[in-house]
């Protein structure tokens, strides 16, 4: 995929997909495996989230200065429980 200026990235075409087919019943190294490492920063840390991941720039947003997040939340046995996506 080549990604254009203005349109929703690669991840953002990706992600409906990934997150109804692919990630259910998952564990964090399976996700980890798929997804790639979780980034290390305090975005959303006090979300309680297990991983996160940058998706691209705001998609619903006029001039687009903002970035969305995959944030994902896994069970008391360390399986996909559920995900949101957030803007920062």
């Amino acid at each position: 995929m080549r990604f254009i200026a203005g349109d929703v990235t690669p991840r953002q075409k990706m992600l409906g997909d990934v997150v109804q087919n692919v990630l259910p019943g998952r564990t964090r190294a399976e996700l980890e495996e798929l997804l790639g490492p979780s980034l290390d920063t305090p975005y959303f840390r006090t979300t309680g989230r297990d991983l996160i991941y940058v998706l691209g720039s705001e998609r619903d947003s006029l001039f687009a200065i903002d970035s969305e997040w995959l944030l994902i939340w896994l069970d008391s046995s360390g399986r996909f429980e559920r995900y949101a996506i957030y803007t920062d």
